[in-house]
């Protein structure tokens, strides 16, 4: 568990050690205080609450920083294929950027749209700029750069809890194979894979978008028709969510008890 941590999270790592050691040497009375049953009941509630009050604050956070990120990205006119491809695809609110290097992502947590470097619109042959096209209006139906953002912000926020940093990645990589899924109904798998190999990334992408590139290795095994590899969450993961939590709510009590000690 603390191997984990040190590879993924040194400051969650640090602050979870902190709070391991003030629960160690914290032992409020509980004669003196609450019952424990009431230590158990408020201690849940504040946990839940100021999660979820850190959770909005975060998404906040990061929803104004990927507004930013986008308003300063160089635009460029969209190039005669760009126009024929939207036409073919009827794909909304496509934003062209302009940069030699192919990129392409959907952002916008309220307004979602569609985002693609000049260079991919003058480098990828029409069926594979359809494909892509495609593959970012589903995300954009689907409002996946909110889903993001609000998976993004709370594996952040419970940064004690290695079981939601997973679940943001394993969501991200659903969100990528029905993108995929979508794009291969309409034009077939090659296209779907073409596009894929000549695509470099999305560095211009601010970190809640959905971009082109993500979950390479399920979307080839989906692509190829093979079988999905199966994730599941790591035993030292669960341990080690099971102990934060356990760690979190017992220092809680322990506020809770001295607070409500007369």
């Amino acid at each position: 568990m603390i191997v984990y941590l040190w590879r993924h999270n040194r400051i969650g790592l640090a602050v979870l050690t902190g709070l391991v050691g003030v629960r160690l040497v914290w032992h409020p009375n509980v004669s003196a205080g609450m019952t424990m049953a009431q230590c158990w009941l408020v201690s849940i509630a504040v946990v839940s609450g100021a999660s979820l009050l850190a959770v909005a604050v975060r998404a906040t956070w990061l929803g104004v920083a990927a507004a930013h990120s986008l308003a300063v990205l160089p635009r460029a006119a969209e190039p005669a294929g760009l126009k024929g491809a939207i036409r073919r695809t009827g794909a909304p609110g496509v934003v062209c950027l302009a940069g030699a290097d192919p990129a392409a992502f959907c952002a916008g947590a309220l307004r979602p749209r569609l985002y693609l470097t000049a260079g991919a619109a003058e480098m990828l042959p029409a069926e594979e700029l359809d494909a892509i096209l495609i593959h970012e209006a589903a995300h954009a139906r689907r409002r996946d750069p909110l889903r993001r953002l609000i998976l993004r912000a709370t594996a952040d926020v419970l940064f004690y809890l290695p079981l939601a940093a997973w679940w943001f990645r394993r969501q991200s990589e659903r969100a990528e194979l029905s993108a995929d899924r979508a794009a291969i109904d309409r034009l077939g798998a090659k296209a779907v894979a073409r596009a894929l190999t000549r695509m470099d990334g999305a560095g211009l992408a601010p970190a809640t978008a959905a971009a082109f590139d993500g979950a390479a290795e399920a979307r080839v095994a989906q692509l190829l028709g093979d079988s999905l590899p199966i994730r599941r969450p790591s035993r030292a993961g669960m341990i080690f969510s099971l102990t934060g939590l356990l760690v979190v709510v017992s220092l809680v009590m322990c506020i809770a008890q001295a607070a409500w000690t007369p």
